[in-house]
């Protein structure tokens, strides 16, 4: 087993030693942490208990850890276990350390001690959770003495250290919504603490602006230096009454509407409130409450096509058709593999040549390279081709054929499997087999005001899961699922759900001898086929039901 040692102690510790990973406070606002927030009742209440007098120095360290799942009076039982001249500088609001509740004690008599941890998760102070590579402990230090004869914590980690029970019994995931280029709203998940403040959370979240990962791919219609007036959204009457700073006033009529957006979107997921009212030292902006409402001006049709007998077909409820004159053009190439646009009227083909660009008026060869996976089609009219031959570099193509080629040195080792662009166009999810171990890296895609990409940003793994990759495709615009072997016998293919930033992975049972998969804008869209040509659908919970037989190939949708 590998291991990372890292000995930190407060104002040091920022990602408790993992590289991509970081943590989030159990309290507060995204970004300046419980700290700022009123300590108001949360939704889930937890009593632990405080140091009892003459407690070894395992006990108290044992003892502070459990006390963070309490954020009450700013952590008043944590601070009871540290030395008074320390209490004060110990920042909770750094992050949460997620782990799998097994930690061995190490201590010294010269008041040294270390929690070696196997790490689930780490969650930033921003709210977002990046899953933790597995068979990696990480290491972190306490520093004790004695005070008043008994044994006080003097230097310990920032942030929290949570079991990942405690850690979903506390905190909850919410979606912020962003925008990308073409103002289409993106989701991002951030965790929060499961309270009535919420509502001051997401506002708060939304005011900050997208994650440090996506920020030069998205980007918040509010201007830069409008904040909360007070350390509360108030709700009355099922109605948010959000007070903001005058900077508000510097948003046009256009970034006003972007707002708006952003605030129904990101509040309807909160819960009791139908509504909101954006004020300014408590005079409104404007007479009008807006509805919190999903945004639909996203959404896409979406179709299931399929390869049957050399020609492209739609399946429908009543079985099978025959798509128009793109589906002649994409059967003369022989496609191996597809994408079809979210539209229905052009495709991404992948045959014997090469990846061609189908419409119903034109047939174009954008990437003649060898060992190609299924191309992508962007909404941006950009098809996306990657090459085995070239494992660090993706090729972006508009119908001009004027390449752009993008370098992903941050990918690391194993062989690509499947590299899937977002319906948004806001991300890039790269599949890699990794030691027959399936690895999801994310990458944001940064595009300039007409859309054209400009860069991708740096990828952070969001996902490894036992078993050789075998296929994924996105489910609406940050969820994915992935196809990996078992390993038990019959070959079966599992299926496995992942959220970037959001909820744990989830497993989605299996199909037998699985081969390829293709998503949708939900769950109940997506799409298995087998390699008897056999299609499934999601029934139940984690069952899959054949629909209909004979598919040699099953497209992709964007």
């Amino acid at each position: 087993m590998r291991r990372i040692t890292a000995f930190v102690v407060a104002a040091s510790l920022t990602v408790f030693g993992l590289a991509a990973c970081s943590s989030v406070p159990d309290s507060g606002p995204v970004r300046e942490g419980l700290r700022s927030l009123d300590q108001g009742e949360r939704g889930v209440l937890i009593n632990p208990s405080g140091p009892v007098a003459g407690a070894d120095q395992e006990t108290i360290v044992r003892g502070f850890i459990r006390a963070g799942s309490s954020n009450e009076n700013d952590y008043a039982i944590a601070r009871e276990f540290l030395a008074p001249s320390y209490a004060d500088n110990w920042d909770p609001s750094l992050g949460v350390l997620v782990n799998d509740g097994t930690m061995q004690y190490e201590g010294t008599d010269e008041g040294i001690a270390v929690i070696s941890l196997h790490v689930t998760a780490n969650v930033d102070e921003n709210g977002t959770l990046t899953p933790a590579e597995p068979g990696r402990t990480t290491d972190v230090q306490f520093e004790l003495a004695r005070i008043d004869g008994e044994w006080r914590i003097t230097s310990a980690p920032a942030g929290l250290i949570l079991d990942r029970n405690t850690f979903l019994t506390v905190w909850t995931t919410r979606p912020l919504f962003f925008l990308s280029p073409n103002q289409r709203l993106v989701s991002e998940w951030r965790w929060f603490l499961n309270r009535p403040t919420l509502p001051t959370q997401v506002v708060r979240g939304l005011l900050q602006g997208p994650s440090e990962a996506m920020a030069p791919a998205l980007y918040t219609a509010f201007p830069t230096g409008t904040q909360l007036t007070s350390n509360a959204v108030p709700v009355n009457d099922d109605t948010a009454i959000i007070d903001l700073s005058p900077e508000i006033f510097d948003a046009n009529d256009e970034q006003m509407a972007q707002i708006k957006r952003q605030i129904a979107a990101s509040l309807l997921a909160v819960g009791g409130i139908t509504g909101f009212q954006l004020t300014v030292h408590g005079t409104p902006i404007d007479n009008e409450v807006t509805p919190v409402a999903e945004d639909t001006s996203g959404s896409e049709r979406q179709g299931v096509y399929v390869i049957s007998e050399g020609s492209l077909l739609e399946v429908t409820s009543d079985g099978m058709k025959p798509v128009g004159r793109i589906g002649v053009s994409v059967d003369d190439l022989e496609p191996r593999s597809l994408t079809v646009g979210s539209d229905g009227e052009s495709a991404a083909v992948l045959g014997s040549n090469g990846t061609t660009y189908v419409t119903e008026n034109a047939s174009i060869l954008i990437d003649e390279r060898p060992g190609q996976l299924t191309p992508s089609l962007d909404p941006f009219g950009f098809v996306w081709t990657y090459s085995g031959t070239e494992p660090e570099h993706i090729l972006a193509t508009p119908s001009s054929r004027e390449q752009r080629d993008f370098g992903m040195p941050w990918l690391g080792a194993g062989k690509v499997v499947a590299a899937r662009v977002s319906m948004s166009g806001s991300r890039l999810a790269l599949l890699v087999d990794d030691d027959e171990t399936s690895r999801v890296v994310i990458a944001g895609i940064i595009r300039d005001e007409n859309g054209t990409p400009t860069g991708l940003t740096t990828g952070v793994p969001q996902l490894w899961e036992e078993g050789a990759p075998i296929d994924m495709d996105w489910i609406g615009g940050s969820r994915f699922a992935v196809l990996s072997q078992t390993g038990l016998l019959g070959g079966s293919a599992k299926v496995t759900i992942g959220e970037v930033g959001g909820r744990f992975p989830q497993e989605a049972g299996a199909v037998a001898g699985g081969t390829g998969i293709t998503g949708g804008n939900n769950r109940q869209q997506l799409r298995i086929v087998d390699d008897q040509g056999r299609l499934f659908a999601p029934q139940g919970g984690a069952g899959w039901q054949q629909l209909l037989s004979g598919v040699d190939v099953l497209a992709k949708i964007g």
